[in-house]
């Protein structure tokens, strides 16, 4: 099951890098964070596959989080975007890639607050003598 999710996370990962170039609404800045976020996301999804595979489970588990972090952010986009439209103060190509930039740094932020609140600390568990 784990190796289905890698392969479609790879399209999906790749997909974002093309469509980063040749499908934007919001030039560059917009360009600048889904290619910045989509090459974080490929880094982590790999990073967190080779940490499986050699049994590394909590380095791996950190990975996935990251992975997961990155790809909410494209659903954390939306309502962004419908925040700012229903605003209209800038155009839609101006606030387009502040947007990304809001939504992918929210949930990657919160993917690393998430591992650093259940991060296993090694002093906490009991010793046994």
């Amino acid at each position: 099951m784990g190796i289905l999710l890698v392969i479609c996370a790879l399209i999906i990962g790749a997909s974002a890098l093309v469509m980063s170039f040749a499908m934007n609404i919001g030039g560059a800045n917009e360009t600048a964070a889904t290619t910045l976020f989509a090459i974080a996301f490929l880094i982590c999804l790999l990073k967190a596959y080779a940490y499986a595979r050699r049994r590394e489970i909590e380095h791996h588990r950190k990975r996935m989080i990251r992975t997961f972090g990155i790809g909410l952010g494209v659903a954390t986009v939306r309502p962004i975007v419908g925040i700012f439209f229903a605003f209209r103060r800038l155009a839609l190509h101006e606030f387009f890639g502040i947007a990304f930039w809001l939504g992918f740094t929210i949930t990657f932020m919160a993917a690393e607050a998430w591992i650093g609140y259940t991060r296993y600390r090694q002093d906490e568990v009991p010793k046994f003598a």
